[in-house]
This record gives structure tokens, C-alpha cells and sequence, in this order.
């Protein structure tokens, strides 16, 4: 019997979610898991690794606060926090009454997103799958820190190009399966038009970090990836808005610099601080425009974001710069690549242009490459591979 086709438990390890309670986009990209799986018939555990910090009353004021937002999302009996780092010896646990021991010798399947969860608690799980969301980030790092990736004994990768020719990342020995980003597709609907004068939006982290890669450096920087595109408001001729976290010091005078060019800037922490606030924001947006890490790029990944497939599933075009992720998923409409300014304005035109056959055709793309009944089940077969 395949794997997909019985009922199993899994288990979801994240150490990013607790820790970051106004990130709207980032706590729907991980519901998305539990939601889908749920659908297919299995059953699931989130495991919640959070630091602890140095006030330990901010420790348990932040423990609070997250199991009662999953108490109204209806997963606090499937949810156990772990804090470490703490006064103790080990890790304390707080949530679901299950001790996490039990959980951990019921489970089919740990998924370790991110390597967000480490030994001692990693190694309590018999079958445990790394799930890379950040596909050349994560292997490049891997090469100067630990993070006990040979402790797995299946790989996953949203980089669907990783492995294949042409691509730089290095695979660390190991075989990595791909898998695509997904939604719950129940709970995302085609919105209406939003009309011609509605802004081409995307939201990110304004970033700065670059990585030792051999020889050179590679940079993971969002902001680098969007200042390359600069121009595209003047050029295209209509509204950008992009959701950024610049910060109020700006050392870099980047909010005058952008605003000066045409881009109107919002703070994603107040337009999109919740999954639903989030999915507002995508149902108020033309299209999105997005820009990769430039690591995505340059080690030709083959990445497409989560957050764009939140947008198909919108009925909202994507434009998107090339990782090579069209040698995997059909572009040219609903989803454009582009590979510079020239080809960016392009796009923009295009979907312009022909808005609705745009917005039909992303929504069909979406239900096509990116349903979570498909991809989840394909996910568990690899898993078990």
C-alpha cells in the first residue's frame, strides 16, 4: 500500500513561527500544512521549538500568547511548545498534555522544517524528513554551521532544480527530493477585480545578509533583489506597493530612495499581521511582483514562493524573476518569469493587457501545480523513498 494512502501520523517541527506573532504571511505558509494534511486523513502534531529569552516572564508571555492564537485556529490539542535555552537542563514543554516522548513514538513522520528542531529532541523521532524551504540558503549555510542535516533520513526541497545541471548548490551528499509550495485550496478563493488602478504588490523582508560561498559571496538579501529593479514603477508606468520591513532607522535612506522612484511602501506588520490581514492584502493587489533572494538566482534553484502561490490561488497574476522554476512549471500566463528590467516592464504590460485571461489562467495554474491534496500526498511518498 503506498505510504499516502493509509492514515499516519505526522509530526510538524518549526522554530519560527512562535517567535514571529505579527507575520501574518509566514504563519498562513505554515497552516497550510496542517490544514492540508488534516484534509487527506492524517493526523498531525505541531511541535513549536521557541528560544527562550532572557527575562523568563517574557518566556511564558510569549508561550501565552501563541497557544491561544492556536487555540482559536482549533490546534491546541495538536500543538506542544518546546522552549530551550532556558534555566533548565533540557527543554520545557508546555501544551498538548501528550508527553512529547509518546508523540514521538507514535508518529509515521517527522517533518523538520527549515532544520528547526535539533537534538535532543530530533533524535526521539524514528523517521525523520528535512524539509528545505530555503533551497541554497540552507546548504551554503550548512557548509560553515552545524545543523545536523546528516541527521535525517530523507531530504525535501522547495528548489526544484537542485541536483540538475546547472545548479550551484551543493548537495551535501545527499539526494533531495523536490516538492512545490502548495495551499489549501478550501480556503483560498478567486477574488474579484480589483480594477486597473490597484497596485502591483508584493511583501518581504528588507534584508541585507550575504554568504561565503567558495571563491565569492552570494547574497540572500531582498533588498539588493528589489533595488534591481528600481525603476520598474517610472518604467511601467502604474502603481507598486511593496509591504517591506525597512525599519525606522534606515541606514541606508532606502524608504526616500524607493518612494522617489514611484514605489509606495507599507509596513507588513500592520497590512498583513495576521493570516487573514495577509490575505486582504494579496485580494487588494493587481498582481504580484516578485523579486527572489538573489541566491535563488544566481545558484539556479528552480524556487517559486509560497507566497506567490498565495497569490495564484487568488486569481492574481504572478510576475516573477527566473530561478529556473519554468523548466518545472508552465509560464507565460497567469505566471510570467522575467530576467531583467526590460522583460519585467514586459510582463507588466502583458498582464495589463489581458487582466482577466491573467487572473483565470493564475487560478487554474494554481489548482493545476499547486493544490495541497496533490503536493502533500506527493511530499509523503518521498518522504518514504
Amino acid at each position: 500500500m503506498a505510504a499516502s494512502a493509509s492514515q499516519l501520523h505526522l509530526v510538524l517541527g518549526s522554530a519560527s513561527v512562535a517567535g514571529y506573532p505579527q507575520g501574518g504571511g509566514h504563519w498562513s505558509w505554515f497552516l497550510q500544512y496542517p490544514a492540508g494534511l488534516k484534509a487527506l486523513g492524517h493526523r498531525v502534531t505541531w511541535l513549536e521549538v521557541l528560544k527562550a529569552e532572557a527575562d523568563p516572564a517574557r518566556t511564558q508571555a510569549r508561550v501565552r500568547e501563541f497557544l491561544e492564537r492556536v487555540q482559536t485556529l482549533g490546534l491546541a490539542d495538536d500543538c506542544i511548545v518546546a522552549v530551550i535555552g532556558g534555566a533548565g537542563a533540557g527543554p520545557e514543554f508546555y501544551g498538548a498534555e501528550r508527553r512529547l516522548p509518546e508523540v514521538a513514538r507514535d508518529a509515521d513522520l517527522f517533518w523538520n522544517l527549515a532544520c528547526g528542531v535539533r537534538d535532543p529532541i530530533l533524535s526521539l523521532f524514528k523517521r525523520r524528513v528535512l524539509i528545505d524551504v530555503d533551497p541554497g540558503h540552507l546548504q551554503v549555510g550548512a557548509l560553515a554551521c552545524e545543523l545536523e542535516i546528516d541527521r535525517h533520513d530523507a531530504f525535501l526541497s522547495v528548489g526544484a532544480r537542485l541536483g540538475r545541471p546547472g545548479c550551484e548548490v551543493p548537495t551535501l551528499g545527499h539526494r533531495w527530493s523536490p516538492f512545490r509550495p502548495f495551499v489549501y485550496l478550501p480556503d483560498w478563493h478567486a477574488a474579484p477585480d480589483p480594477g486597473p488602478d490597484a497596485p502591483f504588490t508584493s511583501a518581504t523582508q528588507w534584508t541585507w545578509e550575504v554568504l561565503n560561498f567558495g571563491d565569492r559571496y552570494v547574497s540572500t538579501s531582498k533588498r539588493t533583489a528589489y533595488l534591481r529593479y528600481l525603476e520598474l514603477p517610472l518604467r511601467a508606468r502604474r502603481r507598486f506597493r511593496l509591504a517591506a520591513n525597512i525599519g525606522a532607522s534606515d541606514p541606508a535612506g532606502d524608504r526616500a530612495l524607493l518612494e522617489s522612484y514611484g514605489w509606495e511602501l507599507a509596513d507588513p506588520h500592520q497590512v498583513a499581521t495576521t493570516p487573514a490581514a495577509y490575505q486582504d492584502f494579496i485580494r487588494a493587489s493587481r498582481a504580484e511582483f516578485l523579486c527572489p533572494k538573489p541566491i535563488y538566482r544566481e545558484l539556479k534553484t528552480g524556487w517559486i514562493s509560497d507566497r506567490s502561490v498565495s497569490y495564484l490561488a487568488s486569481g492574481r497574476p504572478v510576475l516573477a524573476e527566473e530561478t529556473g522554476f519554468s523548466e518545472s512549471i508552465p509560464a507565460g500566463r497567469g505566471l510570467i518569469a522575467f530576467r531583467d528590467l526590460e522583460e519585467a516592464a514586459a510582463g507588466v504590460a502583458a498582464i495589463d493587457a489581458d487582466y482577466a485571461r491573467h487572473s483565470r489562467a493564475a487560478r487554474e495554474l494554481c489548482e493545476a501545480y499547486f493544490d495541497s491534496r496533490r503536493c502533500l500526498s506527493e511530499m509523503i511518498e518521498a518522504s518514504f523513498a
